[in-house]
């Protein structure tokens, strides 16, 4: 689940990214590089459908 929601917020980052450059809004452009940030970070964390995943990040 935490892959599909950092995803999500990766592609909406980016959109509001693209959306802040072509209308020349900097606070967009500004909020979608913090959203695409935090989809990164969501992607890494492990995944709760796999617990051993966390145990391999520990060894």
């Amino acid at each position: 689940m935490t892959k599909i929601k950092g995803t999500k917020n990766e592609i909406a980052g980016k959109t509001k990214q693209a959306v802040g450059e072509v209308v020349g809004d900097q606070g967009l452009h500004d909020e979608g590089k913090r959203q695409e940030k935090e989809g990164k970070k969501q992607k890494e964390e492990p995944s709760e459908l796999n617990p051993l995943r966390r145990l391999n990040q520990l060894t």
